[in-house]
């Protein structure tokens, strides 16, 4: 069996699939249920000075696979919600809390959740603190000076100047984690016309599938710029969804929406998953793709506009999945194998993603040198 084991800041977790801050994370009986579901690790749910009071309804689904929500953070004291979360210690498993908003806010929080809960690390969520660069440094700042644990930063997808943020924190926090919830976004009830969410606007915050191509960019550009991890998080409920993730760069990943989907098995899963995909692929553990779309971005040649789609004969079984997939009209059938029209191809390559034997490929016309 691959290894799948991770480490980091030395903390050591027995998988990659961590909790991570939300709805499904907050009560003791929550808590137990992540750890007999096999989360490597447990990220509380975020806990700020004060309670929030967030308008009901709170979860919606939207955009398909996707969750619409307006939580903001624990609507119970820090201490309540907190006190609950020695049940993951008790069970061996580690602790992160999470906590915000503002460099205030952490400065107070962030002792006292040392001392009275020893985590393995202290999370904190820039959700809140705005799009500037000095209010997240100070936060940054703040929390370092008073905490000795390592310290993650949980990043926003509409954070600008990534690059410049990282080197601007790397003096204060030991990883990163990316992204957060994408928003404001917005979706309507069409039998009444009104908003799904009871926030002020029916608006919210988009997570679940949907955001993992924001997360995984975000989560490349991060790991190709600074050398602290970097944990993923955004749509991610397959065992594949962390392979993507790690070969991005990722070190471990956090799972919320398909917790609250599918349950609390889903951690567990989705390690098992990941495991077997290594075996069956040949890899002794995730270090070996750790950061390997980088290495292949490198050695990749990039195809010209003579790039064509071709069929590999011996690899089309004639299913037709690729027909009527062509918006150019370029793929027929007239016998058992597909056959495109080079003259109406034009090289997207959208056919290949519903081709289940690898008989489509693009190839670019070869032209003499000289």
């Amino acid at each position: 069996m691959a290894d799948i084991r991770v480490t980091i800041n030395g903390i050591e977790f027995a998988n990659p699939v961590l909790t991570a801050a939300g709805p499904q994370i907050r009560t003791r009986a929550q808590l137990q249920a992540a750890v007999a579901g096999g989360a490597g690790g447990i990220v509380t749910k975020t806990v700020s000075v004060r309670p929030a009071a967030d308008p009901r309804p709170t979860i919606r689904r939207t955009a398909g696979t996707g969750l619409m929500n307006c939580e903001t953070w624990a609507e119970c004291p820090p201490k309540e919600i907190l006190t609950e979360c020695r049940v993951v210690k008790d069970a061996g498993v580690p602790l992160v809390v999470s906590i915000g908003y503002s460099a205030a806010d952490v400065a107070e929080l962030g002792p006292w959740v040392e001392k009275e809960f020893s985590p393995a690390a202290i999370e904190f969520s820039t959700h809140y603190t705005g799009r500037e660069m000095a209010p997240l440094l100070a936060v940054a700042r703040a929390l370092r000076a008073k905490v000795r644990v390592p310290i993650w930063m949980k990043i926003s997808p509409g954070c600008p100047e990534i690059e410049a943020l990282a080197e601007a924190v790397q003096p204060y926090v030991d990883a990163f984690v990316a992204v957060n919830s994408y928003g404001p976004v917005l979706d309507l009830d069409i039998e009444t016309g009104g908003p799904l969410l009871g926030s002020a606007g029916g608006q919210g915050w988009l997570s679940g599938p949907p955001l993992q191509p924001i997360a995984l960019q975000i989560v490349h550009r991060l790991a190709t710029i600074q050398e602290k991890p970097v944990i993923g998080v955004g749509g991610i409920g397959r065992g594949t969804d962390v392979i993507k993730f790690v070969m991005a760069g990722a070190t471990a990943v956090q799972v919320c929406s398909a917790a609250i989907r599918e349950g609390n098995a889903v951690y567990s899963k989705i390690a098992t998953e990941c495991a077997s995909w290594l075996d069956e692929h040949g890899y002794a553990g995730l270090a070996d793709i750790r950061g390997l779309y980088t290495r292949r971005l490198a050695e990749s040649t990039p195809l010209d506009r003579t790039a064509r789609m071709t069929v590999d004969e011996s690899h089309c079984t004639g299913c037709k999945a690729c027909l009527n997939r062509c918006v150019q009209g370029a793929i027929s059938m007239p016998g058992t194998v597909a056959v495109i029209d080079p003259q109406c191809c034009i090289g997207c390559g959208f056919c290949q993603d519903f081709c289940r034997f690898d008989a489509l490929s693009l190839q670019t016309a070869r032209h003499p040198a000289g």
